[in-house]
């Protein structure tokens, strides 16, 4: 399977992380959390900005689940048809090309699901074949890149358009003073990626080869959602980096055996920056250079981590730059809700 093309969109608004601190210190102020010990956090990330849907003071002020929905459908539609149309038009697409739609999210819960109305909003074929995925947070865009090379393989003719959205920040929870929730908005960010994929080669791309889905036992608290009165209560568990440490490097090992790869071969690393120290787990347990993880990281630097549309944004910035040569052999993941990853290997075209 080869990306055609692959386009982002994010909310106009940028907020740098000293202002989130700033935030965080009002909110947090009058908790049972030691501020003084968990502020370095927010420099630790190495976050310097993020896009953000609403203005900061919103994230102050306690709202029900169905105003956060309800703005959730509202925003996710918006940055979803924004990204599609500008990934369409990247390659000459028209809407009724898509033969295969698959969109992400796990922020919000609508019925249709978005998918069903960005086909009458976009105008795409009524006949598309029609795939919502949710529940699968960070780990959501890559899972949709492997089920879409499955289709690929069903349908070599149609062309399969992937659309990634997550409003993570309104998810946020005033009324919630734990410390996952300030980890939580020391990281996460808004937006939506879209990209095209088909069986039809694509020079100065990337052509997905195999995939391998792995959900470790006993590990469903590790992150997900509660259902709060007041929305959805974020579980992330200090733990992420030590299990990916513990278990990635076996996970890894396994598929490139079972896919007659080797880890020498090796020269792109396309990995989901869940946080700082994720990108250093994965250095680690792989024994690369953080160097060798540098589109993940300027991703991570610039827009946060978006959840299931950070991938994307990593592989985009990766085909912009050019930075590779015709065959070259790569591996993408991430990492998701319990506790689950997606591997996938890739070559250069």
């Amino acid at each position: 399977m080869f990306i055609h093309s692959v386009a982002h969109q994010t909310p106009e608004t940028f907020i740098d992380q000293i202002a989130v601190e700033k935030l965080a210190e009002e909110l947090f102020k009058n908790s049972s959390l030691d501020l003084d010990k968990y502020r370095p956090i927010f420099q630790n990330t190495e976050i310097d900005q993020r896009p953000i849907l609403m203005p900061i003071e919103y994230y102050s002020k306690d709202k029900t689940f169905k105003e956060k929905n309800d703005l959730f459908f509202e925003k996710a539609l918006e940055l979803s048809e924004k990204s599609i149309r500008k990934c369409l038009e990247q390659e000459k697409i028209s809407p009724e090309e898509i033969g295969v739609f698959i969109l992400v999210t796990s922020s919000g819960f609508v019925t249709p699901t978005l998918d069903a109305t960005l086909i009458d909003k976009l105008q795409l074929s009524t006949d598309a074949l029609r795939l919502p995925l949710t529940g699968l947070g960070c780990c959501g865009g890559a899972y949709s890149l492997a089920r879409a090379m499955e289709y690929s393989k069903i349908f070599p003719n149609k062309k399969i358009l992937i659309t990634t959205v997550e409003t993570c920040t309104l998810t946020f929870r005033p009324s919630d003073k734990r410390t996952a929730n300030l980890v939580a908005l020391s990281l996460f960010s808004d937006g939506a990626s879209s990209m095209v994929v088909s069986s039809i080669p694509k020079k100065n791309s990337i052509q997905v080869l195999n995939s391998k889905s792995r959900k470790w036992r006993n590990s469903l608290d590790v992150m997900g959602w509660e259902v709060a009165n007041d929305g959805l209560q974020v579980i992330f568990d200090k733990s992420i980096p030590a299990l990916i440490l513990k278990y990635f490097k076996e996970f890894y090992e396994e598929f490139l055996n079972e896919n007659g790869l080797n880890h020498k071969e090796m020269k792109h690393f396309l990995y989901h920056p869940g946080g700082m120290k994720v990108l250093k787990a994965f250095a680690r347990c792989l024994e690369i250079e953080l160097e060798q993880l540098k589109y993940s990281h300027k991703i991570l630097k610039n827009f946060g981590n978006l959840s299931s549309p950070t991938i994307f944004f990593v592989i985009e910035e990766f085909l912009k730059q050019k930075e590779f040569k015709l065959g070259e052999i790569g591996t993408m993941t991430a990492m998701g809700p319990g506790f689950s990853s997606e591997l996938l290997s890739f070559i250069t075209t």
